[in-house]
């Protein structure tokens, strides 16, 4: 335990949530300069992961949209670990309010760690940010930008937040001290609180006959990363910061070593934990992504007299359908970034979840 005097109070934005709750839980047992830990989030923060509680959580509930809630909650704060955000997919994705969340949220939250004299942000971005419309074999940081996202509407709202953070990297605060920032992009990530990836999985095979039906070949590899050990790569990038271990304002990509594998393969064990299944036969992309995408075209037309969301939509088809795998050589050189936990560990954490997570 490091001296009383040079311990660190940190603050996590979303920590009510899925991978804030970890990064609260990482906080608590695997760190030694932590003195409290504060939390922001719209949702009360209870211990949902049953870890054991040696540092002080204190609960500061609100939006970051609220530039004065944000400030209060951090003032005094030597780190702020940037995880809320919104994520809103679906036929007619919530822009504004990914706008007034993901990119004004951030500045609000840049702004404030500049008036109240914070020394580190690490910033919580996606690998959505340079996903476009083609397969990403072993990519890494110098990976570009598409000329267009896949998805509409949440990659550019992240990346625009990424490029405030970067801006904001040795900006000088009122103390005359520096700003310090670092952004992680993390992957799809399953695990226990999982709201989206695998239980949306096993509630789609529930609603089908408990079949969740393939759509492809089967050939496209697609990376996921426990919760988990995304979460330790925060600890270690704000370690690293706080030791001047690594240049301000650099990005990272952090998988871990769950295998690369197609989503379908990698749902399997799960769906099978609630007695679900895989269709025993693939649906042939061609004969799904272009018939969504055919209707898509027709409700965005329809759209200034109704709007009418689908179920799934193409991209999200094309997403698990196309190669997407990433390095995170960097992470692991600069940042000392090894997962804690072993693929083997990690399915059996989630195992445990899945089994008995409601579904609607």
């Amino acid at each position: 335990m490091e001296n009383r005097t040079n311990m660190d109070i940190i603050t996590v934005t979303g920590g009510s949530g899925f991978l804030g709750q970890h990064i609260v839980k990482m906080l608590q047992e695997r760190t030694n300069y932590v003195s409290e830990i504060r939390v922001l989030d719209l949702v009360q923060h209870k211990n949902l992961l049953c870890y054991e509680e040696n540092v002080p959580v204190s609960m500061h509930q609100g939006s970051i949209t609220d530039i004065n809630t944000i400030t209060e909650a951090i003032k005094g704060s030597q780190s702020v670990i940037h995880v809320a955000g919104l994520i809103s997919f679906g036929t007619f994705p919530d822009t504004p309010a990914m706008e007034a969340i993901n990119v004004q949220g951030t500045q609000n939250i840049i702004q404030s760690c500049l008036d109240t004299n914070v020394e580190r942000l690490v910033f919580c971005s996606t690998v959505d940010v340079v996903i476009g419309h083609d397969a990403i074999n072993n990519g890494d940081e110098t990976t570009p930008v598409p000329k267009t996202f896949l998805f509409p509407g949440y990659p550019e709202s992240k990346y625009r937040a990424e490029c405030l953070v970067r801006k904001a990297s040795g900006q000088k605060c009122k103390n005359g001290r520096y700003l310090k920032t670092a952004i992680l992009r993390a992957n799809v990530m399953y695990g226990e609180l999982d709201p989206y990836y695998v239980t949306n999985g096993l509630q789609s095979a529930k609603a089908n006959n408990n079949v969740l039906y393939q759509v492809g070949n089967g050939t496209a590899k697609f990376q996921q990363t426990y919760v988990g050990n995304s979460a330790w790569a925060f600890i270690c990038a704000d370690k690293s910061l706080r030791e001047n271990k690594i240049n301000s304002g650099e990005v990272f990509f952090i998988p871990d070593n769950t295998p690369v594998q197609n989503t379908f393969r990698f749902m399997r064990i799960f769906l099978e934990t609630r007695h679900l299944q895989l269709s025993k036969y693939k649906i042939p992309y061609s004969s799904v992504y272009y018939p969504v995408l055919i209707l898509e075209w027709i409700l965005y037309i329809l759209a200034p007299i109704h709007k009418v969301s689908l179920p799934v939509v193409s991209c999200s088809i094309k997403y698990i359908n196309m190669n997407l795998y990433f390095s995170g050589r960097k992470a692991r050189d600069q940042l000392g970034y090894e997962p804690v936990y072993t693929p083997e560990e990690s399915i059996s954490r989630s195992l445990k979840y899945y089994a008995s997570v409601k579904l609607k």
